[in-house]
């Protein structure tokens, strides 16, 4: 009797009929043995999967390069275009932002944002005096060179002018920072933070905000100011030279309308301290003491 092995796979006998060995595979008898050996080898061979090869054509390449560059162009200049409004002497300025937010420029001051990144980062910078009324939104920030203000909706006046670095609230609620970050304070209506001589902030309440902001009206106000920075200003507004004594330690307090002459401006400064003018050509004039 022969043996009969357990588990023992199948053997196929590739010698024999193809018939046999693939009994669903339709078979031509009137080709040998060999052609129906080939003809399924091509069948096998047919249903292997076929790597496909994608060519990138010379112009599409081109496409995206140029796409590429274009983008990386874009973006620097989102970076570093800015606007610059810069007023002279004499002259006031009114300016919407790309938020509608205003600011009113008073003479010599530079105002500078990037307008592309707006949308992003509500920034300016600020060289001299500007009055701002806020809209909601984003964080509005104002830098200068001594001091930052940092806001959501509101209404200020900053005055950044050589050592002098001054932000008055008018309504809402401003931060304000020294330049070397060390010294941060938050003021509300009525309310100045000021540079002091050593650097640090100070907090001024009781403020009369509408006599800060009476330069929007154009009339020049001073309270307790040294007389220097008393001509200084009047030469500001009127884009004139006045030339002082270097011994002048006056301090002066009063108002008068920017629509007057400046003439009539520097006479009402002088009489009060025994001082007179005179002018030296049409934009130019001195101030001395009356023997």
């Amino acid at each position: 009797m022969s043996e009969i092995r357990k588990n023992s796979k199948p053997k196929v006998d590739f010698s024999a009929n193809p018939l046999d060995v693939f009994p669903s595979t339709p078979i031509d008898w009137g080709k040998s043995k060999e052609e129906i050996w080939a003809e399924l080898e091509m069948k096998i061979d047919a249903s292997k999967p076929v790597k496909v090869r994608v060519l990138i054509s010379p112009w599409r390449k081109m496409a995206i390069a140029a796409a590429f560059t274009l983008l990386v162009g874009l973006t620097v200049a989102m970076q570093f275009y800015k606007k610059t409004i810069e007023v002279p002497a004499g002259q006031h300025s009114s300016i919407l932002l790309p938020d509608n937010s205003k600011v009113r420029l008073n003479a010599q001051s530079i105002l500078t944002y990037k307008p592309l990144l707006w949308i992003f980062s509500r920034k300016v910078s600020l060289e001299g005096e500007a009055f701002f009324e806020v809209n909601p939104g984003k964080k509005f920030e104002v830098t200068s060179t001594y001091g930052k203000t940092a806001v959501l909706g509101t209404s200020f006046n900053i005055y950044s002018r050589k050592n002098s670095y001054q932000v008055t609230c008018v309504t809402g609620k401003v931060r304000v920072t020294e330049s070397r970050g060390d010294n941060e304070v938050v003021i509300l209506p009525g309310q100045r933070a000021l540079l002091n001589p050593t650097g640090d902030l100070d907090v001024q309440t009781g403020i009369n905000t509408e006599q800060t902001i009476l330069w929007l009206e154009n009339k020049l106000s001073f309270t307790s100011v040294h007389l220097q920075l008393v001509f200084e200003e009047i030469g500001r507004q009127y884009d004139v030279v006045i030339q002082i004594p270097g011994d002048i330690e006056n301090i002066y307090t009063g108002t008068f309308m920017r629509n007057s002459s400046v003439e009539q401006a520097l006479d009402m400064v002088c009489k009060p301290f025994n001082l007179k003018f005179s002018q030296q050509s049409q934009d130019e004039y001195i101030i001395t003491r009356n023997n």
